[in-house]
């Protein structure tokens, strides 16, 4: 079965994805040889290479899973639910067939990370399908609602002490950069700020830069030590070249449209010439900030990544800042994705460049970026947001 798919996905392993030459071992240990379910199957071979970049991608997203789980203790919880019939805290005892104990020994790579704290229990519920709750109801995890697990509105509210700014993902360059345009003047005026990236899903650096301008003091200089080495093969460049285009026609004229213009001038540069590595003595990046004598508190988690790990390695340069919660996921090893097709239904989401820091031996691979004050997750969270009233007593310190 799915034999066009699979010499496809081969042939991208091969051609396109980034990591081929520091992965082929395990890329060529992978077994492909009984795949039947061909999302949860193919997702456990690739999830042996670690990286959370290079996935299938579900185009048609027939089978939309309903809760978000969170292991504590070899218990399972639900943490987030969009179907009534699954309440938040329910506590799931088997997922299929299978007991937790029996899931964590047997689906150790579509749980992704070896660390318990940070396993991911979505691919598990799409491959079996249904969960059983502690009152012993069968349910089954899929259901057609227009409703999403994660939010997906910027926020910047005003409260009394502080102010809340809510960052679901850097996917909207342009909304974002509205939203905080917007607020320029309580942005100037406020001392104390609140920064929420739990769950981020990521998007493009370019998104946030505006607001570091109000949490880094004037005239920062941000040393970077490694660059990036990019795959810069026809396909990417011919999907990145289409997307920055269709990106350009809605942005007004400045700073970012000029970096995304020289971003697609990179890409017609190099077009179709694969492997370039990008020098490592790169100019520092003046951070021209505004702040001073003020107080920012991050929020971030495991589930916080790829431009969200990024944001938090950034932010944590600044002397306001102090990061709480968990590590982030830790995706930016290999980044820059483009998407290669497989079929009518599947595609492979596929990183393009590798950080040069890897040659160092530099990585966040299964690690993220740490939090400055490391709060562990517990029960406690399903009632209340720990983490939030911990941001809240800090800023107000």
């Amino acid at each position: 079965m799915f034999k066009s798919e699979l010499d496809l996905l081969s042939k991208y392993l091969i051609e396109e994805y980034v990591g081929f030459n520091d992965k082929k071992d395990i890329i060529a240990s992978m077994d492909f040889s009984n795949i039947h379910d061909f999302f949860p199957d193919v997702t456990e071979q690739l999830n042996k290479l670690h990286d959370p970049h290079l996935r299938i991608i579900d185009k048609l997203n027939t089978k939309k899973v309903s809760i978000l789980c969170k292991n504590h203790n070899n218990r399972l919880f639900v943490v987030k639910s969009i179907d009534p019939d699954i309440t938040i805290g329910s506590e799931i005892i088997k997922i299929g067939e299978h007991s937790i104990q029996d899931i964590i020994e047997n689906d150790a790579n579509l749980l992704f990370d070896p660390n318990p704290e940070r396993y991911e229990w979505h691919n598990v519920l799409l491959k079996h399908k249904t969960v059983t709750i502690k009152n012993a109801e069968v349910k089954n995890i899929f259901i057609a609602s227009n409703d999403e697990l994660y939010d997906e509105e910027y926020r910047i509210e005003k409260h009394d002490d502080y102010i809340f700014i809510r960052l679901p993902d850097f996917k909207n360059v342009n909304a974002l950069h509205e939203l905080i345009k917007q607020n320029s003047n309580l942005l100037k005026r406020s001392k104390k700020f609140i920064i929420d990236v739990r769950d981020n899903r990521g998007g493009s650096d370019f998104a946030y830069f505006p607001l570091l301008e109000y949490i880094f003091p004037p005239g920062y200089i941000l040393n970077i030590d490694y660059g990036l080495t990019f795959n810069y093969t026809k396909k990417y460049c011919d999907y990145m070249i289409s997307k920055v285009d269709k990106d350009l026609m809605k942005m007004d004229e400045g700073e970012t449209k000029e970096a995304f213009k020289e971003y697609r001038k990179r890409m017609s540069d190099n077009y179709g010439k694969g492997m370039i590595k990008f020098s490592d003595d790169i100019e520092p990046i003046v951070l021209d900030g505004i702040a001073q004598d003020i107080k920012v508190i991050v929020i971030a988690n495991e589930r916080c990544g790829s431009s969200g790990d990024n944001f938090v390695e950034t932010v944590k340069h600044s002397e306001f800042v102090t990061v709480i919660g968990r590590a982030t996921k830790g995706m930016n090893d290999y980044s820059n994705c483009g998407y290669l097709y497989l079929n009518d239904q599947f595609d492979l989401l596929c990183p393009y460049s590798r950080y040069n820091g890897l040659d160092h031996g530099v990585s966040m691979a299964l690690k993220g970026i740490t939090p400055d004050i490391e709060i562990p997750w517990t029960t406690e969270d399903i009632s209340r947001d720990v983490l939030l009233e911990k941001a809240i007593r800090l800023v107000n310190k």
